[in-house]
């Protein structure tokens, strides 16, 4: 082992390649495969992260590595086959595949514990205080943390004297368990289990036998909503922790994972680990520290969990496993749903992708037979779906309502005001105006650095561009006419609340949408919306999945059209997806729950499916429209992206890709090439956008054509340098 193959931190697809380093004698010990280490390239000190080792080096004059970086390798040798795939697959450099692997940990963060006692779940107090009627000290110390339950260590030593032995004594007979946590974690009550329906039995008994065999074993699990999903998430966890394997669950917002951490960590009874882009850094050390040593056996997480170095993966849980956040738009841009199945195959482990609207994609592998289909078609305690009626806006214009809500949605409200239960409002847009225009010239506000309307907001009073941030002051005139007729138009959830407010002055009104969230205000609103402090809660999809509020009895929406008039082949099973699911919030306490839809459009098919909250009947016809038309899934598609400066560069550099593109597949039936034109935002961020699209049954055929494509045109000395290329394979969007 005298030489080190290793991928440098360059992202020029030109060095996507591995390079040779001689090892010192002094560090041959303390370098393994996932070991960040600095060496020489190009009269500079980088970083680079070892892949490989070797006897022999096939260039001369091999530099040596300078130091390592940390004495810990940041990933597994299954990790890097993993990693080596998604390069491959998403046509991306490995360097950049790894770089997204390897957490940016800060080693200089020191943890602190705290050591703490419960009482064990499901206990029958007075037998076990009977129990212990010999044992005078023990029997008050239990009563205490069976009350207080659980209580940390360093208070119990102030209430008792000497108590450390009863606790030892206590925990040996089963009665108690102690346990350690991070001196800023917050202590949890652990929860005992509910009692499951023959439904969810059936269902568990299914997932439980593929966990045994501790093998690859891709599962659907399709429930509609309130069928209690994550209580069967929750008895596979333990099931593949009594196997002595480790287990990710992926969730598909941050705010779900706040939320849902707290049922993991009162259920597992331990120290369930959450990871996401806002957690501190010392948050992620303590959680990288514990999956390393083996101490933690669950990371909860957003799409960047799949990751985790576990080194025994038995389960991975995909939660909402339809929705589009868990692609990754920046490099390397991959979907976390297809990067977990193809680590649960390297490691042996289960995948359990869970949703009641599954993408067409999924709900298809599963009708081949490629996945294991696991159903829950009923409700817990046998509660009903909630009633839909569906709202014709024209209707409501015609007899002179022109609020943005219908005379049937105000009776709703103002009903379930009266009986103090709650309503959730869902608009997927921010903001108060979707646009400004001028009335008499018809200009439109739009960003300087992005071809997209500015979106007025009420509470800076500015407007704003949801794509790059840049913002202005409303114009009192028309910059181009000099008319004062400038309005906003559209609505967005800002809007929505202060129409709310003004309609329900007694009601209790909060807002949950992204701009709430970077005021740090998201958890709070809705523990509490939890705890019945707000009556009201105004929200865009972020408040769609995955919550549960008993008390939640209305659900209305406020345009369901907003995403339907997309121009993309998945608007309707988007908005199928969204409605079904934000339909969903409602009635799932003991009182039933309504839905009101909103829309211009009551004949359409897609709504008329989710009026009926009928996965099935959706998936029968828009299969075979995607079967027709030759989408997904039966064909791939790979789209890409041209991005310069200059708005003609960027032309004549996607005209050049797709020649060369044209060149290898003239004779090529199986593919097809869309474009070249400009993308549907054809400025982003100052930069021009145009596109082309491949699509064919072979992905591996659309993959060579792009690599080599690519090779090709970075040759190309009269653009070379002045443009960029981004890559989407299988994109779940394009604009």
């Amino acid at each position: 082992m005298a030489y080190a193959e290793m991928i440098v931190a360059q992202t020029n697809r030109k060095l996507d390649k591995p390079f040779t380093y001689a090892i010192p004698e002094h560090l041959r010990d303390k370098i393994s495969i996932g070991t960040r280490v600095f060496v020489p390239f190009r009269n500079k000190e980088i970083e680079g992260v070892v892949i490989d080792f070797s006897d022999t080096a096939d260039v001369e004059n091999v530099k040596e590595i300078i130091d390592i970086r940390e004495g810990v390798p940041f990933f597994t040798e299954k990790q890097l086959e993993l990693a080596r795939w998604m390069a491959k697959y998403y046509v991306c450099p490995l360097s950049v595949v790894l770089q997204s692997i390897m957490p940016s940990l800060d080693f200089t963060v020191q943890t602190r514990e705290e050591k703490a006692v419960r009482a064990v779940p499901g206990l029958d107090r007075e037998r076990v205080l009977q129990e212990l009627n010999r044992a005078p000290k023990q029997r008050d110390v239990f009563q205490y943390i069976f009350e207080h339950s659980p209580v940390l260590l360093k208070d119990l030593n102030k209430l008792f004297k000497n108590p450390s032995t009863p606790i030892k004594l206590l925990a040996k007979k089963g009665y108690v368990e102690i346990f350690s946590f991070e001196k800023d974690e917050r202590l949890v009550t652990k929860d005992p289990a509910i009692k499951l329906t023959a439904e969810q039995e059936a269902a568990l008994q299914k997932i439980e036998e593929e966990l045994h065999k501790k093998c690859y074993t891709p599962i659907l699990l399709y429930g509609v909503t309130g069928s209690g999903k994550t209580e069967i998430y929750l008895r596979a966890l333990e099931i593949n922790r009594k196997n002595g394997r480790q287990a990710i669950v992926l969730l598909p917002e941050i705010a779900l994972t706040d939320y849902m951490i707290e049922q993991f960590k009162a259920r597992l009874g331990e120290k369930v680990l959450i990871w996401h882009s806002n957690i501190t850094a010392k948050e992620k050390r303590i959680a990288w520290e514990k999956i390393r040593t083996g101490e933690a056996s669950v990371i909860v997480g957003a799409r960047s969990a799949i990751f985790a170095p576990f080194a025994d993966l038995g389960l991975i849980i995909i939660d909402e496993e339809h929705e589009t956040s868990y692609f990754q738009v920046q490099n390397p841009k991959y979907h976390a749903r297809e990067v977990a199945l193809k680590r649960g195959m390297l490691e042996s482990a289960t995948v359990i992708l869970g949703s009641a609207t599954p993408s067409l994609e999924t709900a298809f592998r599963a009708s081949k037979g490629e996945f294991l289909l696991v159903k829950l078609d009923q409700r817990v305690d046998a509660r009903p779906l909630p009633k839909v009626k569906v709202v014709d806006l024209r209707e409501e214009l015609q007899k002179g309502n022109f609020s943005i809500f219908s005379d049937l949605l105000q009776d709703k409200i103002r009903d379930r005001l009266a009986n103090r239960e709650q309503v959730i409002l869902f608009l997927n847009r921010r903001g108060y105006n979707h646009f400004f225009i001028c009335r008499d010239c018809g200009y439109n506000v739009r960003c300087k650095r992005c071809d997209i309307s500015l979106t007025y907001h009420a509470e800076s009073q500015k407007l704003k561009c949801h794509y790059c941030g840049f913002q202005q002051d409303l114009p009192d005139i028309c910059p181009q006419c000099g008319s004062k007729k400038i309005r906003g138009f559209g609505i967005g959830t800002e809007r929505v609340e202060q129409e709310c407010r003004k309609l329900f002055p007694d009601a209790r009104v909060a807002r949950l949408d992204t701009d709430i969230a970077q005021k740090g205000q998201r958890k709070y609103v809705l523990e509490e919306f939890k705890n019945g402090k707000v009556d009201i809660i105004v929200g865009t999809q972020m408040i769609a999945k995955g919550f549960d509020f008993p008390d939640v009895t209305l659900v209305g929406v406020i345009s369901a059209d907003l995403s339907l008039s997309m121009p993309d082949f998945r608007a309707r099973e988007r908005t199928f997806q969204l409605l079904t699911q934000v339909a969903g919030r409602a009635g799932r306490g003991a009182r039933p729950g309504e839905v009101i839809i909103q829309t211009f459009w009551p004949e359409n098919r897609t709504i008329l499916t989710a009026q009926k909250q009928d996965y099935s009947e959706f998936y029968q016809y828009e299969i075979l429209l995607r079967k027709e038309l030759g989408y997904p899934p039966f064909a791939h598609l790979i789209r890409i992206l041209t991005l310069g400066e200059k708005e003609e560069k960027v032309r004549e550099g996607c005209l050049s890709f797709a020649d060369l593109v044209k060149e290898k597949i003239a004779d090529n039936q199986a593919v097809t090439l869309l474009g070249p034109a400009p993308a549907p935002i054809a400025k982003l961020q100052d930069l021009y956008r145009w596109q082309i699209i491949l699509k064919g049954i072979d992905v591996n055929e659309l993959r060579r054509l792009t690599t080599e494509a690519l090779r090709k045109v970075h040759d190309l000395t009269y653009i070379a340098g002045q443009l960029r290329w981004s890559i989407d394979v299988d994109p779940v969007g394009i604009f």
